[in-house]
Parts: C-alpha cells; structure tokens; sequence
C-alpha cells in the first residue's frame, strides 16, 4: 500500500499523494479543520526552534530534518482544506511564494540596486497592502515578545526609535523604578500589571536594539533553566535527598553546582 505514495515520480507528488490520503481515510485527519489545526502549527514552529538550537550547539542535525518534516506536513493539511473548499490548492501555494519571492527581490531579479536591502524588503511588503491604514495594523498574532519587537520595528520606520541602546537602558530603570514603587508600595494589581508590562516592553526595545530577538533570547533562557533545574535533581537524588526538604540558600548552592556542570 505505501507504494502508492512512494511510487509517485517526485516528491511534490508523493506528498500531495499523502496528504490526500490521509485526508479521504483517516478518521483524525478527516476531521481536522482550519481553526483546529492552529494549536499544532504553533506547537510544530517551536519545536523547529528548538531543533534549529539543538543543531547548532550540538552538530545534531536530525531533530531537525524531523521537524521541519512535522511542519511541512502543516502546510500540507492547509492547502488540502482549501482545494476541498474550491479555493486553491499546493500548486497555488508554490506558485504564490515563487511570485512573492522574485518581486521581493528585484535587486537579483530586475538589476535593481538599493542602497538598503532591509528597507527595499520593508516598502515592497507595505505596497502588498495598500489598505493598511496604520503601520500597527496587520501584525499576526504572534507570541507576545516577538509582537512587541514587530511593534517596535513598524514603529521605527518612521523614526520612533531610541537612537542608542544605551538610551534603552536608562528608559528601562526608569521603568523599573516605576514598578518598584507600585510593589513597595502596594498599588493594585492592575497598576503591578501596567507597569510590568512596561518593563518587559523596555526589555524588548533593547533586545531589538542590539539586534537580538527577544522571543528566542527568552526560548533559550528556559531551556538553560530546565537543564540546570534537570541537574539539581540529579545531585540530590545522587545525595538521596529531597529537593523539597533544602532551605533556599542550600537549594541556591545545589543550583550554583549544577549551572558549573551544565555551562
């Protein structure tokens, strides 16, 4: 039976093949629409992340190849729904990104030669939408750091922007100082809130200043903290003791020896 998929001539058509076959005899993927697929394509892009950071730090390419394969798979599902729908299929797709491509760049493909690469890419894609009434307006609902940096970038090309990291940084204690006091305090929650989102905001006008992206910057971080906090329970079971039952300042020790182990 897989030779209906496999015994295709290419690979566009065995992974067209097995879309549709999935689509027309597995119950589970029968049933899959536009709106519940969501939750999978963004689980499947962080896992890519994640693969992509597993190949670069440790040569392990595989995770990788695997990955992007489950997303892939996602790009399937969606242009199989719509040719269902009568409204285009993979072709459409494919052809679509290949006419995207080829106008985004004239510099290689019309001999064009801007003096600003980013910026020739930025006012192509705002002339794709000329409705767009403000430059806030058509940002995807993207997690909430990798939005604000969006935000932040939109803005900028009009010259709202912080000239020198640096200028960033005293914005950010004075931010800071601003949520110190609604704590030390006690102003209510909706006060703590505003402020705190203040200071995640700062944080991520200065990773964009640095031209650091602050959604992966963040990725990274719980990574490192859940294989340090992996290591803690490793030395307290070695120990035969419970993380539960340390104090703080000797939790605080195990976890300076565990982050000496894991870098």
């Amino acid at each position: 039976m897989p030779d209906r998929i496999k015994g295709k001539d290419n690979h566009y058509e065995k992974l067209y093949a097995l879309m549709k076959v999935l689509r027309e005899e597995c119950p589970w993927d029968k049933e899959q629409t536009l709106l519940s697929l969501r939750r999978y394509t963004l689980e499947e892009v962080h896992e890519v992340l994640e693969a992509i950071d597993i190949a670069d730090s440790d040569d392990n390419w595989e995770p990788l190849k695997s990955e992007l394969g489950d997303l892939l798979i996602q790009v399937l599902f969606y242009s199989r729904i719509a040719e269902e729908a009568g409204k285009f299929d993979l072709a459409d797709v494919i052809d679509a990104l290949i006419d995207k491509m080829i106008y985004r760049h004239p510099h290689i493909f019309d001999n064009a030669n801007p003096k600003d690469l980013t910026e020739q890419w930025n006012k192509l894609k705002d002339a794709e939408h000329t409705g767009r009434k403000s430059l806030m307006d058509e940002i995807p609902p993207l997690p909430a750091l990798k939005y604000a940096q969006k935000q932040q970038q939109r803005a900028a090309r009009v010259g709202f922007d912080w000239t020198r990291a640096s200028d960033v940084i005293v914005k950010m204690r004075e931010e800071l100082d601003e949520l110190e006091h609604e704590v030390t305090n006690g102003g209510d929650l909706k006060r703590i809130e505003d402020e705190f989102g203040d200071v995640l905001f700062t944080l991520t006008n200065l990773a964009r200043k640095l031209s650091l992206d602050a959604e992966l910057c963040l990725m990274s971080t719980n990574r490192k903290f859940a294989n340090r906090f992996r290591m803690m329970e490793r030395l307290a079971d070695e120990k035969e003791i419970s993380l539960g039952d340390l104090d703080l300042d000797q939790q605080e020790e195990l976890y300076k020896t565990a982050k000496g182990i894991t870098n």
